[in-house]
């Protein structure tokens, strides 16, 4: 009687050990794929937080020849929560409404008169030299010449453009569950506050 409860136990002990073994990785998948997601998550609402901070600097600036320098800090404060090394590009763009999404050609490259895209290099192009002289970057320089600032529509009587702004980043993943990385991308569209009389 004594032998049996001993064996017993054991084969109890060796299906408990059985039951650990086999539940454990799940458990810890799931741990991870929450942990995952919730990074993931977090990139997207900082990515869109950052279209909708440039978006909004994009609206208050309207003519300023300033305008797309300020835009990309704008851009740069809404991706605090982020490594600023996700930054893929972010485009400024002439939208002709506010339900108007990123142009294609845009993606890829500025366009004439519709858009300013600017890649992480040019993300961090001064607007002055330490001696406080322009570097012709931007006030309709070398990077924001393809829709310069001081084109855009700010007077009511004419009919004020609307200003698009796409921000592009790439969330990657800690644990590879999900593969290597994920592009993330979101776009806010503004009027442009009009000029007051």
């Amino acid at each position: 009687m004594i032998g049996r409860r001993r064996t017993q136990h054991n084969d109890e002990r060796g299906v408990v050990l059985m039951e650990v073994a086999l539940t454990t990785p799940v458990f810890l998948a799931l741990i991870f794929g929450v942990f995952e997601l919730g990074l993931l998550f977090r990139d997207s609402l900082t990515t869109e937080n950052a279209s909708r901070e440039a978006a909004r600097s994009a609206s208050t600036k309207g003519r300023d020849p300033e305008a797309d320098f300020f835009i990309i800090r704008s851009a740069e404060n809404g991706l605090a929560a982020m490594d600023l090394q996700a930054l893929e590009y972010i485009v400024v763009f002439k939208a002709s409404g506010p339900g108007d999404a990123l142009p294609a050609s845009c993606r890829t490259s500025s366009q004439a008169g519709l858009c300013n895209r600017y890649t992480p290099t040019e993300f961090f192009a001064s607007m002055d030299d330490a001696a406080g002289n322009d570097t012709g970057n931007f006030r309709c320089g070398s990077l924001d010449s393809w829709w310069c600032p001081t084109t855009r529509e700010t007077q009511a009587s004419a009919g004020v453009d609307y200003i698009g702004v796409h921000v592009e980043t790439t969330h990657r993943y800690l644990t590879g569950m999900f593969g290597a990385s994920t592009s993330l991308g979101a776009t806010t569209v503004l009027q442009v506050e009009p000029d007051r009389p």
